[in-house]
């Protein structure tokens, strides 16, 4: 096979897997949370980090702290965790969730302007 074919489809085959990616993650974050907690409405999702005990679900939102903090409150209570604390500035919230032993944190935090951070923790 002549090398331009050959570079041809190696170009062709890193331009799908770069395209795939994006949905890779996004299928993997999905994986992540499961059926553990839910995804805040409207949040852009950033990425995945794995911890040796835990993993975080990173996203980006427009709405306020609060708001995160009152949505994921709900949904977790409804998925059978425990609120054990759930503390609420304007600038960031803080919500520490229990269920069988595990532990659960949902954190909240402007950034740019009207932009939260937060992250899902399981």
């Amino acid at each position: 096979m002549p090398t331009t074919v050959v570079a041809r489809v190696l170009l062709l085959a890193l331009c799908c897997l770069l395209v795939a990616a994006p949905a890779l993650s996004q299928d993997d974050y999905r994986a992540v949370l499961g059926n553990e907690a839910g995804v805040f409405p409207g949040a852009e999702f950033k990425r995945v980090i794995r911890f040796p005990k835990a993993t975080a679900v990173l996203f980006e939102t427009g709405a306020s702290p609060a708001e995160v903090s009152a949505f994921y409150a709900k949904d977790m209570v409804a998925r059978g965790w425990t609120i054990e604390v759930n503390d609420v500035t304007d600038a960031a919230s803080y919500l520490l969730v229990v269920k069988n032993g595990r532990r659960a944190i949902i954190e909240a935090q402007r950034g740019l302007p009207g932009r939260t951070g937060l992250n899902v923790s399981l």
